[in-house]
């Protein structure tokens, strides 16, 4: 018997079920509802500001706060299930682990999904309602947020599938979401080490910084989604400085390494929960 996609539906179904009961989607959407807001107000000096400013104002929030919703939704899918019991009456049924475990990234990736695409398209709504409406660069900015939402949990159903114990799953979700940070800097230590110049990249003159900088930086999902937020907006300049990056650097290189990060830990994920002792 192959895989099925309707039993995979099924336990997609009861996630996303079970997520509404637990008031996670309104939730969710409240707080992307209130950080657009003020965002957006920040941004406009005390007036809803326009479209682009609000993302350019959101960005750093938004690449924090995301990765965290998709660390906290993934993180005991398998370990805490497993450690419950609950996973092996599920697997006592005829039910394949594959279908078990794409069914509740389904479910709660539409979780995610669906609270970052009423949050920031409720108060996309109020911003276009008193300024001139961006909405190209806007919906593509949605789109991005949630990508970014599905590879923070791809990565967190990875640790909950090889590590045996909730709690150690969270750790390795919180390690992978400081890494997400902190890789942009480890590459500047490294510039900085092997002879450039950080200040360079402060100033804005991005023609002195090697290709080989750009290229490993990208690889950060967080760095990835800002830098693709702001092409979205065609926006050149941040806090007065023209940002010339490398050509390779655009939108869908950034999309194809957000979808490597998605894909390669779900796979891995499979490959490890097809393996485990419940």
């Amino acid at each position: 018997m192959g895989f099925d996609i309707n039993k995979m539906l099924v336990i997609s179904k009861k996630e996303f079920a079970d997520n509404i009961r637990n008031r996670w989607i309104i939730i969710l959407t409240v707080i992307f509802v209130s950080l657009t807001i003020a965002a957006s107000i920040v941004a406009g000096g005390g007036e809803i500001g326009s479209m682009d400013d609000t993302v350019a104002g959101l960005l750093s929030i938004a690449s924090l706060l995301i990765p965290i919703i998709g660390i906290m939704l993934g993180y005991g899918t398998i370990s805490g299930e497993a450690n419950s019991g609950a996973l092996a009456v599920v697997l006592s049924y005829p039910v394949k682990r594959a279908e078990v475990l794409f069914g509740k990234f389904l479910g709660l990736g539409s979780v995610l999904s669906l609270s970052v695409l009423l949050g920031f398209g409720l108060s996309g709504v109020v911003i276009a309602a008193t300024t001139d409406a961006q909405w190209g660069g806007y919906l593509v900015f949605i789109g991005l947020s949630i990508l970014l939402g599905l590879v923070f949990l791809s990565l967190s159903l990875c640790c909950s599938a090889i590590l045996k114990r909730r709690v150690a799953s969270l750790g390795a979700g919180i390690v992978v979401f400081f890494f997400g940070m902190i890789v942009g800097l480890v590459f500047l230590g490294y510039l900085q080490a092997t002879g450039g110049d950080t200040m360079d990249l402060i100033m804005g003159n991005f023609e002195n910084i090697p290709d080989w900088f750009w290229f490993f930086a990208s690889l950060s999902p967080m760095d990835g989604y800002q830098t693709a937020s702001t092409q979205a907006f065609d926006i050149s300049e941040v806090f007065g400085y023209r940002m010339d990056l490398p050509e390779f650097l655009n939108m869908p290189n950034i999309v194809i390494s957000q979808l490597l990060w998605l894909f390669i830990p779900l796979i891995l994920a499979y490959l490890f929960f097809e393996r485990r002792d419940i």
